[in-house]
């Protein structure tokens, strides 16, 4: 018989470990963080660079653990697997630029992919992950015009289907976002987003489907808070669904007080095309057929799930206030400086 006051340490319940993927990615954070807000679970960053600044940030957080791993060394991977109960996945394929080619390097992505998939196996086979979300991306809303289809697509598509291959889709929830708004921020000299210019990859009567990065960590967490109705499916998830034009304006709403006339600039196709090819191949399909998020279906799961998507008006109004912050930095330390220089004058 037990004494009173005491418990038996199986009855405990025990805090689960979730492990995340590439970190420090833009993905990786936003994941980290909406996560750590819960305060329900341990969550292992992995990330190749434990020592970079962006690791540092998520090592101050108190319920974080830095642990370093890389989608392209296997080994690294199970020791960081190692006793979790969730993984969250996220793969790249960015790798160097090249002229003609861009960044976008397709069998990158896929190796990343295959190591991943393995190693979650392996894992699952230990008896302890239960879990696994998978990031992807949005399929196409109309099939029939999904060819071509941009390689950063298919590469993902294709570990998707290595996922069922492995049997491993009755334990894997498939997260398939949009377009970043994120991806608005370019540094295109002439297309630049301002107060007066916002820009983007496709015409601007076209209907385009966006979602903020940090909005993915929303939906893990919302994921998690019912994993069993989610596993063994795939959601395509987006935060807006607006034209060029109506995006502008969006902008427009907000600086308008200011005094500034906002406008919808398209990045000519061919500039794209040379210096990132296969984001050239993603806006022609974004024209000919689109993401195919249902915005009705969404709001309905968003419910369930508490997640408050970020809307585009909210985004650009953080992105104005960040670089009103950054250029009144750099007026101050103008005026230091030349302070300076009259001084020692």
């Amino acid at each position: 018989m037990l004494e009173q006051g005491r418990t038996i340490e199986s009855d405990v319940p025990r805090t689960k470990v979730i492990a995340v993927t590439m970190a420090t990615s833009r993905q990786g954070i936003g994941v980290v963080k909406e996560l750590n807000k819960t305060n329900k679970y341990k969550i292992r960053a992995i990330t190749r660079n434990v020592k970079s600044t962006k690791a540092k940030g998520l090592k101050s957080l108190k319920n974080v653990e830095l642990v370093r791993g890389d989608l392209m060394d296997p080994e690294s991977l199970k020791k960081a697997f190692e006793g979790v109960d969730v993984i969250f996945g996220n793969t790249t394929p960015t790798k160097g630029w090249k002229l003609f080619r861009g960044s976008i390097v397709r069998s990158y992505e896929m190796e990343q992919g295959f190591n991943l998939i393995n190693q979650v196996k392996i894992a699952y086979e230990k008896g302890q992950l239960n879990h696994f979300i998978f990031s992807s991306i949005s399929k196409a809303k109309d099939p029939l015009k999904n060819d071509p289809a941009p390689g950063h697509f298919t590469s993902k598509w294709d570990i998707e289907e290595y996922i069922e291959k492995l049997d491993l889709k009755k334990i894997t929830t498939i997260l398939r976002p949009v377009s970043y708004f994120e991806n608005f921020e370019n540094k295109l000299p002439g297309y630049t987003i301002s107060k007066k210019v916002f820009p983007g990859i496709i015409g601007k009567n076209f209907k385009w489907q966006t979602i903020a990065v940090g909005d993915i960590g929303k939906w893990v967490r919302g994921i998690l808070s019912k994993p069993e109705k989610y596993k063994n499916q795939s959601i395509n998830i987006a935060g807006e669904e607006l034209t060029g034009v109506e995006m502008a304006m969006k902008l427009k709403s907000i600086v308008s007080s200011e005094g500034y006339q906002t406008s919808y600039l398209m990045i000519p196709r061919v500039a794209i095309k040379l210096l990132e090819y296969d984001i050239g191949i993603m806006a022609d399909w974004i024209e000919r057929s689109g993401y195919g998020a249902d915005m009705n279906k969404l709001k309905i799961i968003q419910k369930e799930l508490n997640i408050v998507p970020t809307t585009l008006t909210d985004w650009l109004k953080v992105k104005l206030e960040n670089q009103n912050k950054t250029s009144n930095s750099w007026s101050r330390e103008w005026k230091v400086s030349q302070w300076k220089l009259q001084w020692d004058k």
